[in-house]
């Protein structure tokens, strides 16, 4: 029984894309709806349901703008598809979680995607349907759950680490997004700008 045991365990580990010491870059969530409200909101919203995760190590914001300096590339810009690529290679990471919202007729449809930095080859992928703008932070925390049992973490961790987004965070889209700004403007290092 150990030896069959320990064969399952190994055959889990060789089929996991990451494992406990690899990085993960998040990109900026592409908002093709054209409201302003999700513009940084998802992507702080993903950050801090990830970072509930014993498993997964988030590459650091400051470490991203740091990469995108050597770079020479503003330290704000958006890491888009082919950006967030090559920070993800720069920076060491593993892979890269790229999100996409859409607007259709009276739905949104949330995707959430993980790639690997060296190949592009789809580690995860994740898709939710709402019917209202207000239930997409809602629908983008068992999205993420569900990425980080794709990405490799135990589904016993997950149960154990998986505060609901909206009490990790807030209900509030607005809220969040006042937040974002708030960040960005300190990631500036403007601190009094980013009080308000």
């Amino acid at each position: 029984l150990l030896a069959l045991g320990g064969l399952v365990w190994r055959a889990r580990l060789a089929r996991a894309p990451l494992t406990e010491k690899d990085f993960v870059l998040l990109a900026d969530f592409v908002n093709n709806t054209g409201d302003p409200v999700f513009d940084l909101t998802l992507r702080e919203a993903l950050a801090v349901q990830l970072s509930q995760s014993p498993f997964l190590a988030i590459v650091p914001d400051d470490r991203v703008r740091e990469t995108l300096r050597m770079m020479t590339r503003p330290a704000d810009e958006r890491l888009t598809h082919a950006l967030a690529r090559e920070v993800c290679e720069r920076t060491g990471a593993k892979a890269v979680l790229e999100g996409q919202l859409d607007k259709m007729a009276t739905s949104h449809v949330a995707t959430l995607e993980g790639k690997g930095c060296s190949a592009g080859e789809t580690l995860g992928r994740e898709q939710a349907q709402v019917d209202s703008k207000e239930r997409v932070l809602r629908a983008l925390g068992p999205m993420a759950s569900s990425m980080r049992t794709q990405l490799g973490e135990s589904l016993a961790t997950v149960r154990q680490f998986d505060v609901p987004i909206e009490q990790a965070t807030t209900r509030s889209l607005e809220a969040l997004k006042a937040y974002a700004l708030g960040l960005a403007q300190r990631a500036k290092g403007d601190d009094f700008g980013a009080i308000p």
